[in-house]
């Protein structure tokens, strides 16, 4: 039974790992929390938001994966390899089908031009809530781009792109 839980600890420090030093992760977060923000001005249903739910995860649980191949590729070798590369690019193909299946969604459910108009409207008269916004770019910025480590030196090895 101990280890059944510490299994959760081990996925915690998991998700904790991800958020720390893949900006990419911080910025499905963040798209996350932006996202399930305004659609509470959509008359979104259960079963949309079950999508959303389902949309958030599988793109972040594709971001983690692509972590995880990456991370066990780098751990195998330290020489440029095709097969390495290969596999890299493909982890992250599957980030990006799941990315673009996202954006669709947030197509299909938020495409409405009314209610894009009444949120701009709904903001435009409540200055404390716009102001509240516009705060929140910047500390989002933060959050996605300026927590966390940078690989990028790492990775030089392993024949991905800057």
């Amino acid at each position: 039974m101990k280890d059944f839980f510490k299994a959760f600890i081990y996925a915690g420090e998991g998700i904790w790992e991800a958020v720390r030093c893949q900006r990419n992760f911080r910025f499905h977060i963040a798209a996350a929390v932006y996202v399930t923000a305004f659609s509470f001005f959509y008359d979104l249903t259960r079963t949309d938001y079950v999508l959303l739910i389902l949309t958030f995860s599988s793109v972040m649980a594709s971001e983690m994966i692509n972590t995880a191949i990456e991370n066990a590729v780098d751990l195998c070798s330290k020489e440029y390899s095709k097969t390495a590369k290969a596999a890299k690019d493909t982890a992250a193909g599957a980030v990006l089908v799941t990315a673009i299946f996202a954006v669709i969604t947030a197509i299909i459910l938020f495409g409405d031009i009314d209610t894009v108009k009444q949120i701009i409207s709904y903001y435009s008269e409540n200055i404390p809530q716009l102001i509240g916004l516009i705060i929140s770019f910047p500390i989002t910025y933060v959050f996605v781009f300026g927590m966390g480590t940078n690989k990028k030196e790492e990775r030089k090895n392993y024949g991905d792109k800057e």
